[in-house]
């Protein structure tokens, strides 16, 4: 009897080996001969589930969101103690941070992706969706935040969405280069949600 395929399961692995090429040598290098070895399979098998390169990198960027997203709203549910907005936006951040070997990884890649669709709009508008889902939900929990009194009711929702997501992306290079070590990188957005709280 012939062996039954998860198509989406295999299609989830090769977007792994995707990014884990993306990761160390930027995806322009990357080839779909170069994928397939990575991925253990055969060219044939690549091609099968993808018609094209451009088509594959779609997959893993939609691939590479829904993983991060996952943790995110995981994080979010997990969040404890009585700031629990503060708490649920310290789990969002920590969660995008490359804290360690598979986040690293994973920014590594998103640049390789960003860079790459510069010259491919299907790309952007689905970097684009997520990046307005991620501000939303971040804009929701400020709206959430001043309602419950546990953020300045001052606060402009919209704007410090796009501050606080502005300083995760700019502590988050800072990691990649070393600039910044974890702790401090941590510290530096606690001390800023702290911030928000009232007096």
């Amino acid at each position: 009897m012939p062996k039954q395929v998860d198509h989406d399961e295999r299609r989830r692995h090769i977007a792994e080996a995707v990014l884990r090429l993306a990761s160390p040598e930027g995806l322009d290098r990357a080839r779909l001969r170069d994928v397939a070895a990575e991925a253990g399979i055969s060219l044939g098998s690549v091609q099968h589930y993808f018609r094209s390169k451009d088509e594959m990198v779609l997959y893993v960027v939609r691939h590479l969101g829904k993983r991060v997203t996952e943790r995110i709203l995981s994080g979010m549910c997990e969040a404890p103690g009585t700031s629990r907005v503060r708490s649920i936006l310290m789990s969002m951040a920590t969660e995008m941070l490359p804290l360690d070997d598979q986040r690293r990884a994973e920014r590594r890649a998103s640049r390789a992706l960003t860079a790459r669709a510069i010259d491919a709009p299907e790309l952007i508008e689905e970097l684009r969706q997520g990046d307005r889902w991620l501000h939303e939900r971040v804009m929701e929990l400020i709206e959430q935040g001043r309602r419950d009194g546990e953020l300045r009711p001052e606060l402009d929702p919209a704007l410090e969405a796009v501050a606080l997501l502005a300083m995760i992306d700019g502590l988050g290079g800072d990691l990649l280069l070393g600039v910044r070590d974890p702790g401090e990188t941590l510290a530096a957005i606690r001390y800023h949600l702290d911030r928000l709280g009232p007096p």
